[in-house]
């Protein structure tokens, strides 16, 4: 889940471990599968908002003849990571060749981008003609299909107030298939393709393999959920420690109800670039 930009001050190695574990969360809701977009045998890769760098060196594993660049604003990968990692921000002008990369890939960068339309023309800009950008995203606003979770529930309050304060940063937490779909059609990506997931809160689901998912995921909210609210909360809608700390416990607890079925909308939206299609330099 995005730490709504790079001015959130989140201790790095609780971070390192939220992603870390939200990471294996994802790869199991996505069947291990790194990327969804029929990518065949690509020679170059970006990954945007990498974090840890988990994402890239699974692929560079699947890849291993492959350029793959893992690009983020902090640089909290460890040490021991390969040396093919830039800090760079990507809501500025890209550096690197136009027509370049086979697939441009974003996972949970919802409130990290605030200009997606620009990031969606600089994406076609910078792939191969022929080339995929795919979007892995979440929307930020707990879901259930069986009414387990009212509208007055502390988990919505708490979705609610996020993206409260991440609309005073000029950001949203919040996403839809459809839009993104629409946004990458008018930056020219065709055969946009929209994939809907779930990703369960804790080990309510009766499928193993989505229960396993929402262990992975209920063990990042409760390690993340502190250091992804403190800032936002104090600096833009007013909540002192103590009052976040207080809610943050009823969210916690809510979460860990096997009586409540929540779970976040989930989506991997791709699209490719026209074989014609070539810019200039």
């Amino acid at each position: 889940m995005s730490t709504v930009g790079a001015t959130t001050p989140i201790k790095k190695e609780k971070e390192q471990e939220r992603l870390d574990i939200q990471y294996h969360a994802l790869r199991l809701a996505f069947e291990d599968k790194p990327f969804v977009a029929p990518v065949d045998n690509p020679t170059s890769v970006l990954d945007v908002g990498t974090g840890t760098g988990i994402w890239v060196m699974d692929v560079a594993d699947l890849h291993p003849n492959a350029e793959i660049i893992g690009t983020d604003l902090s640089p909290i990968q460890p040490l021991w990571v390969p040396p093919n990692f830039e800090v760079d921000d990507l809501e500025l002008e890209w550096t690197f060749p136009n027509d370049h990369f086979d697939l441009i890939h974003t996972r949970i960068l919802m409130g990290s981008i605030q200009d997606w339309k620009l990031f969606f023309k600089q994406s076609f800009e910078h792939c191969k003609p022929g080339g995929y950008l795919e979007c892995q995203e979440l929307d930020v606003y707990a879901a259930t299909d069986d009414d387990s979770l009212s509208d007055d529930s502390a988990i919505r309050k708490w979705c609610t107030n996020q993206e409260a304060a991440a609309q005073k940063m000029g950001r949203s937490l919040r996403v839809t298939g459809d839009d993104f779909k629409k946004q990458m059609e008018e930056a020219g990506f065709q055969n946009v393709e929209v994939r809907k997931y779930k990703l369960p809160i804790g080990p309510w689901p009766l499928d193993p393999k989505l229960k396993e998912v929402g262990l992975f995921q209920l063990a990042a909210m409760l390690e993340g959920i502190d250091g992804l609210t403190l800032a936002l909360w104090t600096r833009f809608l007013g909540w002192d420690d103590k009052e976040i700390t207080v809610f943050l416990q009823m969210v916690k607890s809510e979460f860990k109800r096997s009586n409540i079925h929540s779970y976040w909308p989930l989506y991997s939206i791709y699209g490719q670039k026209p074989e014609a299609s070539k810019n200039k330099e």
